[in-house]
């Protein structure tokens, strides 16, 4: 619906993994020809599962399709001045080389002399001007992620999702796209520092303001909200999960209805959101009662039909079967040959792909000749 509103832009992605290639992901999605270097072992991301029935690996493709691929060795000079023929002809560099950087042999500073109007973006662990190395796991610990996940009298958990790195993606192409806008307007182009810690920053902020205000630090609480009551998981007489959450008053009243224990709601131990969270087992042991005596689809069909909140909680294969995410064009398969029967999550949230004809990641250095063959002798063209 969108269109291809960055079509004509030029891209080169010195990436691997998650969080920069996604940035670079979403960029093509939106029309720009994006050009992924990569050293001749590759990006790591070729050798995560699912590998394919071809060998290829389908967490490398739903990152980097669509892309062109071009090996370079940096560690080689004539392979360096490659590098800087792209740059200078690019109208962004994503790249997540951290220290690694000085392996090109330049930087932005060198680069923006001659193309004045480039936007560079470095997605880093720690920050541009930091030193030192973080990945997701490592930031949820650090961060107090996974001090805030699990149950109370269990261990710290990580979130078993790539949460941080697709945050890192998401700010990075959201600050690419205001530096563009800028340089569209100025011809000054702009150095990004964008960093993974700043996105772990961001989901733990709202919570980290309890304990900046002086509130009690918030601890493990399973399922639970530290802000709302109820907020919880609860089990079914099918033994299946039903998730209950009531925001609001008008919430909590739907549910009171639907849960047929409507004096609920004249009990001052949970007359409103605060005297619910000063009262959570009480509340939450009264509700687990009630749901226990139901099925998951009787409690989501009654309370839904009350204008409260409930979800079956679904195993993420089942989650991923809905016919919504299809028809939001969320899945799709790819439009080449020799894949198999196989189905990619879209990934990126630019709605300008065509769900049924995906493209693939490309082979490493499968672009490398036609790319180069592009380069003018010197300058951007």
């Amino acid at each position: 619906m969108m269109g291809l509103m960055l079509e004509g832009l030029r891209v080169v992605e010195f990436s691997s993994l998650i969080a920069a290639p996604f940035c670079g992901l979403t960029l093509s999605d939106l029309g720009a020809d994006v050009i992924k270097v990569e050293s001749p072992a590759g990006d790591d991301a070729r050798s995560f599962p699912p590998l394919l029935s071809n060998g290829t690996s389908g967490f490398f493709h739903a990152l980097n399709r669509g892309k062109r691929g071009v090996v370079l060795d940096l560690a080689e000079a004539s392979d360096r001045e490659m590098a800087r023929r792209l740059v200078d002809r690019a109208d962004v560099v994503v790249e997540n080389l951290g220290e690694a950087t000085a392996r090109l042999g330049f930087g932005y500073e060198d680069a923006s002399r001659l193309n004045a109007g480039l936007v560079w973006c470095a997605v880093t662990g720690l920050g541009a001007d930091q030193g030192g190395r973080a990945v997701d796991p490592s930031l949820q610990a650090s961060m107090g992620l996974m001090a805030l996940t699990g149950e109370p009298d269990g261990p710290p958990l990580r979130v078993p999702v790539q949460l941080i790195d697709l945050m890192t993606g998401m700010y990075a192409v959201q600050s690419v796209l205001t530096a563009l806008w800028r340089a569209e307007r100025t011809g000054r182009g702009a150095f990004l520092d964008c960093a993974l810690v700043d996105a772990a920053a961001t989901l733990t902020s709202l919570t980290a303001l309890l304990a900046l205000c002086g509130a009690d630090p918030p601890r493990r609480l399973g399922s639970e909200s530290f802000l709302v009551v109820p907020s919880a998981v609860f089990a079914t007489a099918d033994e299946e999960y039903v998730q209950i959450v009531a925001v609001n008053e008008r919430h909590w009243e739907a549910l009171c209805t639907a849960l047929d224990h409507p004096e609920w709601l004249d009990d001052d131990r949970c007359a409103d959101n605060a005297a619910r969270v000063a009262n959570r087992r009480l509340v939450n042991e009264r509700i687990q009662e009630v749901i226990a005596t139901g099925t998951a689809q009787d409690w989501l069909d009654r309370i839904s039909r009350a204008g409260g909140f409930c979800e079956r909680v679904r195993e993420i294969e089942e989650a991923w079967a809905d016919p919504l995410l299809a028809a939001r064009g969320l899945v799709g398969r790819p439009a080449a040959d020799g894949y198999g029967d196989v189905s990619f999550p879209l990934v990126s949230l630019a709605r300008t792909v065509d769900p049924q004809a995906l493209g693939v990641g490309p082979t490493l250095g499968e672009h490398t000749d036609a790319v180069l063959r592009e380069l003018p002798a010197q300058g951007k063209s």
